[in-house]
Protein backbone atom coordinates (compact mmCIF):
# COMPACT_ATOMS: atom_id res chain seq x y z
CA UNK A 1 0.00 0.00 0.00
CA UNK A 2 1.27 3.11 -1.11
CA UNK A 3 1.73 5.83 1.44
CA UNK A 4 -1.28 8.26 -0.34
CA UNK A 5 -3.39 4.69 -0.14
CA UNK A 6 -2.90 4.54 2.90
CA UNK A 7 -3.85 8.30 4.07
CA UNK A 8 -7.04 7.60 2.32
CA UNK A 9 -7.64 4.73 3.91
CA UNK A 10 -6.97 6.73 7.61
CA UNK A 11 -9.15 9.51 6.78
CA UNK A 12 -12.12 7.41 5.41
CA UNK A 13 -12.50 6.15 9.09
CA UNK A 14 -11.21 9.27 11.09
CA UNK A 15 -13.82 9.02 13.92
CA UNK A 16 -12.57 5.67 14.63
CA UNK A 17 -8.58 7.74 14.91
CA UNK A 18 -10.01 9.84 17.12
CA UNK A 19 -12.80 8.65 18.60
CA UNK A 20 -10.40 5.59 20.47
CA UNK A 21 -8.01 7.90 22.23
CA UNK A 22 -10.68 9.97 23.51
CA UNK A 23 -12.43 7.40 24.78
CA UNK A 24 -9.13 6.33 26.20
CA UNK A 25 -8.85 9.83 27.91
CA UNK A 26 -12.27 9.87 29.26
CA UNK A 27 -11.97 6.63 31.48
CA UNK A 28 -8.29 7.06 32.54
CA UNK A 29 -9.78 10.62 33.64
CA UNK A 30 -12.58 9.52 35.43
CA UNK A 31 -10.64 6.35 37.02
CA UNK A 32 -7.63 8.40 37.76
CA UNK A 33 -6.89 7.90 41.29
CA UNK A 34 -4.55 11.17 42.92
CA UNK A 35 -1.03 10.51 43.16
CA UNK A 36 0.39 10.33 47.23
CA UNK A 37 2.83 12.68 47.92
CA UNK A 38 5.77 10.91 48.90
CA UNK A 39 8.22 12.32 51.38
CA UNK A 40 11.99 11.41 51.45
CA UNK A 41 14.25 11.41 54.19
CA UNK A 42 17.89 11.48 53.10
CA UNK A 43 21.62 11.25 54.83
CA UNK A 44 25.10 10.48 53.09
CA UNK A 45 28.29 9.06 54.83
CA UNK A 46 31.34 8.11 53.93
CA UNK A 47 33.96 5.90 55.07
CA UNK A 48 37.92 5.57 55.49
CA UNK A 49 40.18 2.53 54.88
CA UNK A 50 42.57 1.34 57.75
CA UNK A 51 46.30 0.97 56.74
CA UNK A 52 45.50 -2.49 57.51
CA UNK A 53 43.58 -3.16 54.81
CA UNK A 54 45.31 -1.61 52.07
CA UNK A 55 47.95 -4.57 50.02
CA UNK A 56 50.72 -2.87 48.48
CA UNK A 57 51.52 -3.13 44.72
CA UNK A 58 47.84 -4.79 44.53
CA UNK A 59 45.57 -3.13 42.52
CA UNK A 60 42.44 -4.52 44.11
CA UNK A 61 44.45 -3.44 47.61
CA UNK A 62 44.16 0.39 46.81
CA UNK A 63 41.54 3.00 49.45
CA UNK A 64 39.78 3.43 46.63
CA UNK A 65 38.98 -0.32 45.30
CA UNK A 66 38.38 -1.39 48.91
CA UNK A 67 36.07 1.37 49.53
CA UNK A 68 34.22 1.09 46.69
CA UNK A 69 33.73 -2.93 47.59
CA UNK A 70 32.77 -1.54 50.79
CA UNK A 71 30.33 1.06 50.07
CA UNK A 72 28.78 -1.66 47.55
CA UNK A 73 28.22 -4.26 50.32
CA UNK A 74 26.85 -1.75 53.13
CA UNK A 75 24.30 -0.26 50.82
CA UNK A 76 22.98 -4.27 50.39
CA UNK A 77 22.96 -4.55 54.15
CA UNK A 78 20.87 -1.21 54.77
CA UNK A 79 17.82 -2.39 53.33
CA UNK A 80 18.06 -5.67 54.96
CA UNK A 81 15.55 -6.49 58.02
CA UNK A 82 18.40 -7.15 60.70
CA UNK A 83 19.94 -3.04 59.75
CA UNK A 84 16.04 -2.36 60.14
CA UNK A 85 15.40 -4.06 63.20
CA UNK A 86 18.05 -2.15 65.02
CA UNK A 87 17.38 1.12 63.44
CA UNK A 88 13.75 0.53 65.38
CA UNK A 89 15.17 -0.10 68.33
CA UNK A 90 16.62 3.67 68.96
CA UNK A 91 13.49 4.88 67.86
CA UNK A 92 11.56 6.45 70.71
CA UNK A 93 7.87 4.98 71.84
CA UNK A 94 5.88 7.52 69.60
CA UNK A 95 7.76 6.49 66.38
CA UNK A 96 6.47 2.63 66.70
CA UNK A 97 7.57 0.99 63.27
CA UNK A 98 8.18 -2.70 62.69
CA UNK A 99 11.19 -3.84 61.53
CA UNK A 100 9.87 -5.33 58.18
CA UNK A 101 8.25 -2.39 57.64
CA UNK A 102 10.75 -0.19 57.93
CA UNK A 103 13.05 -2.10 55.84
CA UNK A 104 10.95 -2.05 52.93
CA UNK A 105 11.29 1.99 53.14
CA UNK A 106 14.88 1.91 53.77
CA UNK A 107 16.98 2.13 50.68
CA UNK A 108 20.46 2.59 49.97
CA UNK A 109 23.19 3.62 46.99
CA UNK A 110 26.45 3.45 46.44
CA UNK A 111 28.50 5.86 44.64
CA UNK A 112 32.36 5.03 44.79
CA UNK A 113 33.15 5.95 48.51
CA UNK A 114 30.00 7.57 49.27
CA UNK A 115 26.56 6.03 50.19
CA UNK A 116 23.44 7.67 50.04
CA UNK A 117 20.67 6.45 52.59
CA UNK A 118 17.06 7.09 52.36
CA UNK A 119 14.01 6.36 53.80
CA UNK A 120 10.28 6.96 52.02
CA UNK A 121 6.52 7.02 53.64
CA UNK A 122 3.50 8.26 51.46
CA UNK A 123 0.76 10.38 52.09
CA UNK A 124 -2.72 10.82 50.23
CA UNK A 125 -3.27 14.14 48.59
CA UNK A 126 -6.08 15.13 51.16
CA UNK A 127 -3.93 14.65 54.28
CA UNK A 128 -3.76 17.97 56.42
CA UNK A 129 -1.08 19.69 57.21
CA UNK A 130 -0.56 18.08 60.73
CA UNK A 131 -0.32 14.93 59.46
CA UNK A 132 2.46 15.83 57.21
CA UNK A 133 4.09 17.47 59.95
CA UNK A 134 4.00 14.12 61.92
CA UNK A 135 5.35 12.68 58.67
CA UNK A 136 8.63 14.96 58.74
CA UNK A 137 9.16 13.93 61.82
CA UNK A 138 9.13 10.34 62.01
CA UNK A 139 11.42 10.37 58.96
CA UNK A 140 13.77 12.83 60.73
CA UNK A 141 13.51 10.39 63.52
CA UNK A 142 14.48 7.53 61.41
CA UNK A 143 17.21 9.19 59.62
CA UNK A 144 18.58 10.19 62.84
CA UNK A 145 18.14 6.56 64.56
CA UNK A 146 20.56 5.15 60.99
CA UNK A 147 22.35 7.93 61.54
CA UNK A 148 23.13 7.23 65.45
CA UNK A 149 23.53 2.92 64.49
CA UNK A 150 26.10 4.05 61.63
CA UNK A 151 27.71 6.23 63.70
CA UNK A 152 28.26 4.03 67.04
CA UNK A 153 27.72 0.44 65.32
CA UNK A 154 29.36 1.10 61.68
CA UNK A 155 32.47 -0.44 62.81
CA UNK A 156 30.12 -3.88 63.91
CA UNK A 157 28.47 -3.91 60.67
CA UNK A 158 31.49 -3.23 58.47
CA UNK A 159 33.19 -6.08 60.35
CA UNK A 160 30.70 -8.56 59.23
CA UNK A 161 31.67 -7.64 55.63
CA UNK A 162 35.50 -9.14 56.50
CA UNK A 163 37.30 -5.54 57.65
CA UNK A 164 37.49 -3.67 61.14
CA UNK A 165 38.25 -0.23 62.16
CA UNK A 166 36.51 1.07 59.46
CA UNK A 167 36.26 4.53 59.76
CA UNK A 168 32.26 5.81 59.20
CA UNK A 169 31.86 9.80 58.93
CA UNK A 170 28.16 11.24 58.57
CA UNK A 171 28.24 14.49 56.05
CA UNK A 172 24.61 14.78 55.17
CA UNK A 173 21.32 14.80 56.61
CA UNK A 174 19.25 13.69 57.11
CA UNK A 175 17.13 16.32 55.58
CA UNK A 176 13.21 15.60 54.48
CA UNK A 177 12.03 16.71 50.95
CA UNK A 178 8.87 16.21 49.24
CA UNK A 179 9.48 14.17 45.86
CA UNK A 180 8.37 15.60 42.63
CA UNK A 181 6.12 13.16 40.66
CA UNK A 182 7.99 10.20 38.96
CA UNK A 183 8.43 10.01 35.34
CA UNK A 184 5.47 7.50 34.78
CA UNK A 185 2.98 9.09 36.18
CA UNK A 186 3.63 12.49 34.33
CA UNK A 187 3.71 10.21 31.22
CA UNK A 188 0.92 7.79 31.69
CA UNK A 189 -1.60 9.37 30.48
CA UNK A 190 0.23 10.22 27.24
CA UNK A 191 1.44 6.75 27.27
CA UNK A 192 -2.13 5.40 26.96
CA UNK A 193 -3.07 8.15 24.54
CA UNK A 194 -0.25 6.73 22.11
CA UNK A 195 -1.20 3.13 22.79
CA UNK A 196 -4.95 4.23 21.87
CA UNK A 197 -3.91 5.91 18.65
CA UNK A 198 -2.07 2.73 17.59
CA UNK A 199 -4.38 0.32 18.58
CA UNK A 200 -7.35 2.66 15.55
CA UNK A 201 -4.85 2.65 13.25
CA UNK A 202 -3.93 -1.09 12.94
CA UNK A 203 -8.14 -1.18 13.34
CA UNK A 204 -8.71 0.78 10.32
CA UNK A 205 -6.58 -1.09 8.47
CA UNK A 206 -7.75 -4.27 9.79
CA UNK A 207 -11.30 -2.90 8.67
CA UNK A 208 -9.99 -1.86 5.75
CA UNK A 209 -8.59 -5.60 4.75
CA UNK A 210 -12.03 -7.20 5.97
CA UNK A 211 -14.43 -4.36 4.20
CA UNK A 212 -16.32 -5.72 1.04
CA UNK A 213 -17.47 -2.52 -0.16
CA UNK A 214 -15.66 -0.76 -2.89
CA UNK A 215 -14.77 2.82 -2.16
CA UNK A 216 -12.70 4.24 -5.18
CA UNK A 217 -12.00 3.10 -8.70
CA UNK A 218 -8.70 2.13 -8.02
CA UNK A 219 -10.12 -0.51 -6.26
CA UNK A 220 -12.96 -1.39 -8.21
CA UNK A 221 -10.08 -2.04 -11.22
CA UNK A 222 -7.94 -3.65 -8.94
CA UNK A 223 -11.61 -5.90 -7.86
CA UNK A 224 -12.07 -6.64 -11.44
CA UNK A 225 -8.58 -6.75 -12.85
CA UNK A 226 -10.06 -4.57 -15.99
CA UNK A 227 -10.35 -0.44 -16.37
CA UNK A 228 -12.81 1.02 -15.31
CA UNK A 229 -15.00 2.62 -18.38
CA UNK A 230 -16.95 4.96 -16.16
CA UNK A 231 -18.95 5.92 -12.89
CA UNK A 232 -22.09 7.79 -11.93
CA UNK A 233 -21.90 9.94 -9.20
CA UNK A 234 -23.73 9.21 -6.18
CA UNK A 235 -27.01 11.02 -5.85
CA UNK A 236 -27.78 13.62 -3.34
CA UNK A 237 -30.98 14.33 -2.40
CA UNK A 238 -31.89 17.94 -1.79
CA UNK A 239 -35.27 18.62 0.44
CA UNK A 240 -37.79 16.15 1.26
CA UNK A 241 -38.16 12.84 -0.35
CA UNK A 242 -41.09 12.60 -2.42
CA UNK A 243 -43.80 9.79 -1.61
Amino acid sequence: MEAREALVVLFRRWWLLLGLPVAVAILSLAMAQPAPHVYEARLRFVIDIPRSALVPGSDEGTAAKIGEALIDDIARIIPSSAFAAAVAERLPPEHDVRPNELASELSATDRHRVADVWVRRALPQGASEAERALLRLHLVAIGEAAVAELEENGGWWFARLGQRDVALTVIDGPTVMLLPPSLRQRLDLSLRLALALVVAVGLVFVWHALDPVVHAEAEAADAAGAPVLGSIPARRRVGWPRR
